[in-house]
């Protein structure tokens, strides 16, 4: 797994930074006539793994007026990550363009995003590459509209992608491209990560069952897609609107990719105390999905459940199997778990945990759900 410099953000670097791009006239965030930079109340929101996010208050003189403006910078790892080793010939690998040209796009036709302003890939002023985004408020970091959630997933998806000119970006060649291409990717992440056999297993049954239903689950038309499309990636600003973040993982391909994903996703996230819940509330974003989308993914959906589930458990898996990289990503309750999950292998033991610890509840419901979808 890769890591950003963990290091607090530089105040005095990142003025610099600002101060060089208006003496040059590259800013679109502080006009060319601004004086007296300054970066405030720095704090770090999230990170760790493949990248930090910071949020921070700029301020700066035009005239005699003095501004602030709340401001958010997020940090990337310069590596290309697994899931991108496999990639379209002459597609753009780096997470912060890839996501730098989707928000752009979707910043002129007025898509629910979040604003970029500047895009640095030289990590001379920071020690990474990084992205400069405006902070909206936030009154709910995560979505109980469900109805709201699945009808902005649908939006994405009806767009014309071929206009949104999104340059970082490949299309598929044909119709069969997209499927085989994420079963490359799936299994070159298998081979080159670590499981425990028990997990193998079920994880090479899952790759050798999507591999002989994947010439059946061609994509008759593709759209812009998230990659990662689930409630912990969208807010509620103060205008009541949903915001979509975290582009770092869009592409072109088939929207019933999105939908699978966001289903088991749903079902984990809105599973509190009542396991029900999350079943229910899974059923009707795809439901809602499927009433405003302007196309068909139920006959290709049931494939990219699986393949949308056995993507996350794959990752998780990689950690739990390495004791150590799971301490130093999520602290000594994610060490204490990964030390006993290779002998909790009776479901009812590990649901215990279920609410308490995502990553194990997770890597178990994806054993179950291959077992009882597939083996059924």
């Amino acid at each position: 797994m890769e890591f950003v410099i963990e290091k607090m953000l530089n105040s005095e670097k990142l003025e610099y930074y600002l101060r060089l791009q208006v003496h040059y006239g590259n800013s679109s965030v502080v006009p060319i006539d601004a004086s007296d930079i300054r970066v405030l109340n720095i704090k770090k929101l999230s990170g760790g793994m493949t990248n930090n996010v910071y949020s921070f208050l700029l301020r700066f003189i035009t005239g005699e007026s003095e501004h602030f403006l709340n401001l958010v910078l997020k940090g990337y790892s310069e590596k290309v990550g697994l899931w991108f080793k496999v990639s379209y010939p002459d597609e753009e690998v780096r997470k912060h363009i890839r996501e730098y040209d989707t928000l752009q796009a979707l910043q002129k036709i007025g898509f629910p995003a979040s604003k970029v302003f500047l895009c640095e890939s030289d990590s001379f002023f920071l020690g990474y590459p990084f992205l400069i985004m405006g902070q909206e408020t936030v009154i709910q970091e995560s979505i109980s509209d469900i109805n709201s959630f699945a009808d902005t997933l649908a939006s994405l998806h009806n767009l014309e992608v071929e206009k949104l000119g999104i340059k970082s970006l490949s299309f598929p060649e044909d119709r069969s491209d997209f499927v085989w291409h994420r079963l490359r990717c799936l299994k070159q992440f298998i081979n080159e990560t670590k499981h425990y056999g028990f997990l193998k297993k079920n994880f090479d049954y899952a790759i050798n069952w999507l591999e002989s239903n994947a010439k059946d689950n061609t994509c008759p038309k593709y759209c812009l897609i998230h990659g990662e499309y689930h409630p912990g990636h969208t807010l509620v600003t103060n205008k009541n609107r949903l915001t979509v973040i975290d582009w770092e993982s869009a592409t072109i391909g088939d929207p019933a990719f999105d939908v699978g994903y966001a289903y088991h996703m749903v079902k984990l996230m809105c599973n509190e105390k009542n396991s029900n819940s999350g079943e229910m509330a899974a059923k009707q974003f795809v439901s809602e999905y499927s009433k405003n989308f302007q196309g068909d993914v139920h006959r290709r959906l049931e494939f990219y459940k699986v393949v949308g589930i056995l993507g996350v458990a794959v990752v998780v898996s990689s950690w739990m199997s390495n004791p150590l990289e799971a301490n130093k990503l999520f602290g000594r309750k994610a060490l204490a778990r990964a030390l006993v999950f290779p002998f909790f292998r009776s479901s009812f033991f590990v649901k215990r945990w279920m609410n308490a610890d995502f990553l194990v509840s997770c890597l178990q419901y994806s054993q179950d759900f291959i077992q009882t979808t597939l083996r059924q």
